[in-house]
């Protein structure tokens, strides 16, 4: 469509009320209303909702929804539990390619009303191989087994610098992936011992395990599907409460799926998430073919008692596929990862922060308009870069106080400049500059990962960094020397690695066995994700129903070994610091030999 077409179905519009069309990144629309996707948007799925946040389903009227190919759209709205908005859900799917043009009346105060109208256009979604990693298979050593829970099977954690006193407290969060062992979400103790183990379904994935707060409450976030070898996930966030139960389960919207990269809950009961979209795309601006496939960024902002997307922004349109450091692929109708979306916060204006791999570049980005405010790194920053101050395929960009940036700079691959480290950079708005103001880098030893990393500021000043694609994690004081360091087993990824405080109590009781050899009964005692046992009662006796304590034994590690006598039937109490039963397990009898 021409600039004259589109003055004439603007004035068409004016002339019956309807307001001003939204072409090329414009649009008329009341105060305090975002329409998603974004007037001028380039890539909308086919299955698409249109998102009115701020917008009452009671005020919304009048709406009228027409693809250039499809025709007029019937729909349903539905509003957001988190937020005001609504979302207009179209009864068929747009056409791929097609122009669709929105427009609705917004009720006003005193009985006015005022229009609101955009224009999109959707993507042509292309097909790309779903192939997975493969995995490095360790051996027995690696890999964690217990008696009295012989489902579990997470892999071995080796502390190579013990914690000290200068440690934050809390517990170290990962997702190992890739390596020997089973995966999924895990959380052990500074020693290395299991605390709490969640093995997702087999094929799966896990990925970005922290704990985060939900309504009020602490609870812990994970991403599990299925990681591609193009570098991003296929499937869906959890959160589970400190009963270790799932309380919601969060989905990408509008035909995609969540990426791993990225899940933060807000106080308002929504969520952001990503989502990578391979789609037919021009890449002549970066020297590849007129009608390639590039693999975009979406994020969409969910509400998650509902599922709608309430928000959604693209990287085509915003950023061009000319700004990224990713080489071409070798054939026409390759998928091309230009943009490689990896970290999402906001601020307190509620504009999103994002960092994005394949361009060496981090970027503010308005949530009103959705259009980028300002770029830092890359082959068009903002802001001039200070010596030493330039990343490559960095990862994990976070606000700090006083105008900081955090963020984990990987240099590679290929490696662009070793070693790879933790970050922090100051930024002066006024004079558009960057400065370095410390960098953390292992030492002894220090690392070079190709992929994924974090950097988590700590309590006192200090910083838990993950090296991502290796299995190192490290802890650095707030003067950037080493004061814990600690692996998982070679071979073994976690996207991130997180040091948290913590406090589980399972809903599910106590795991106990038993055996017996010759004259000698060992009773094993463990219970998942439980943070408050000190020491296990013992019981024993003739039958289930008739028990008394023998002992009391110091919990050690996730499975505690305790001696018995021989008994029929074995039990045991989880016991508080103060000697209080927290939970009781299943009365078993010895197994013998």
């Amino acid at each position: 469509m021409n600039n004259r077409e589109r003055r004439v179905i603007c004035c068409l519009l004016a002339s019956a009320g309807l307001g001003l069309v939204a072409f090329g990144g414009q649009a008329s629309a009341a105060a305090g209303v975002t329409i998603s996707p974004f007037p001028g948007a380039l890539t909308a799925m086919p299955r698409t909702q249109i998102s009115f946040l701020g917008a009452s389903a009671g005020a919304l009227h009048s709406i009228s929804v027409v693809g250039s190919s499809s025709g007029r759209h019937a729909g349903r709205l539905r509003a957001y539990s988190s937020a005001v908005g609504v979302s207009f859900l179209p009864s068929k799917p747009f056409a791929p390619g097609e122009h669709v043009v929105v427009h609705a009346r917004l009720s006003g105060a005193r009985g006015r009303s005022s229009s609101l109208s955009s224009s999109f256009t959707v993507a042509q979604p292309a097909a790309v191989p779903l192939t997975e990693f493969p995995t490095t298979p360790g051996t027995a050593a690696d890999v964690q087994s217990f008696q009295s829970e012989p489902g579990l099977r997470p892999p071995v954690v080796t502390v190579h610098q013990a914690a000290g006193a200068a440690s934050a407290p809390g517990y170290v969060f990962a997702a190992p992936f890739i390596g020997p062992g089973q995966y999924g979400p895990m959380i052990f103790d500074n020693a290395g011992r299991l605390v709490w183990f969640h093995a997702v379904p087999a094929g799966e994935d896990g990925a970005d395990f922290q704990a985060q707060s939900f309504h009020g409450e602490n609870v812990l976030t994970w991403w599990q599907g299925h990681t591609l070898q193009l570098g991003y996930g296929l499937g869906e966030d959890v959160i589970a409460d400190a009963n270790y139960k799932t309380v919601a389960v969060v989905r990408a919207g509008n035909g995609l799926q969540a990426d791993e990269h990225e899940f933060n809950v807000t106080p308002q009961g929504s969520a952001y998430v990503l989502a990578y979209s391979p789609v037919v795309a021009d890449l002549s601006s970066a020297g590849g073919p007129g009608n390639g496939v590039a693999v975009e960024g979406v994020i969409q902002k969910i509400d998650i008692h509902t599922g709608l997307v309430m928000w959604e922004w693209h990287s085509l349109g915003n950023v061009a596929v000319s700004e990224s450091y990713s080489k071409l692929p070798t054939t026409a109708t390759a998928p091309y990862d230009y943009f490689h979306i990896n970290s999402l916060t906001s601020d307190s204006h509620g504009n999103l922060l994002i960092s994005a791999r394949n361009t060496w570049a981090l970027y503010d980005i308005s949530a009103r308009t959705g259009r980028v405010m300002w770029r830092l790194g890359g082959k068009k920053s903002t802001y001039a870069l200070g010596p030493n101050v330039a990343f490559a395929y960095q990862h994990n960009a976070l606000w700090l106080p006083g105008g900081q940036i955090s963020l984990f700079d990987d240099e590679g691959a290929p490696t662009v400049r070793a070693p790879s480290r933790g970050e922090i950079v100051k930024l002066d708005s006024k004079h558009k500059s960057a400065t370095l103001v410390s960098q953390l880098v292992r030492a002894p030893g220090p690392l070079i990962t190709g992929s994924q990393g974090n950097v988590q500021p700590l309590p006192g000043g200090g910083w838990m960094v993950g090296w991502g694609g290796l299995p190192n994690f490290t802890e650095f004081n707030a003067q950037g020397q080493v004061i814990y360091d600690a692996q998982l087993p070679r071979g073994e990824f976690s996207y991130r690695v997180y040091r948290q405080p913590w406090n589980g109590q399972p809903i599910t009781p106590p795991a106990i066995s038993a055996r017996r050899v010759g004259p000698t009964t060992t009773v094993y005692a463990s219970w998942n994700g439980a943070t408050g046992v000190a020491s296990w009662q013992l019981l024993t006796g003739p039958s289930a129903s008739q028990l008394t304590a023998v002992s009391t034994t110091p919990r050690t590690g996730f499975e505690t070994t305790i001696p018995s006598p021989t008994a029929a039937f074995v039990q045991v109490h989880a016991l508080s610091p103060s000697g209080r039963v927290l939970a009781t397990s299943k009365a078993v009898a010895p197994t013998v030999g």
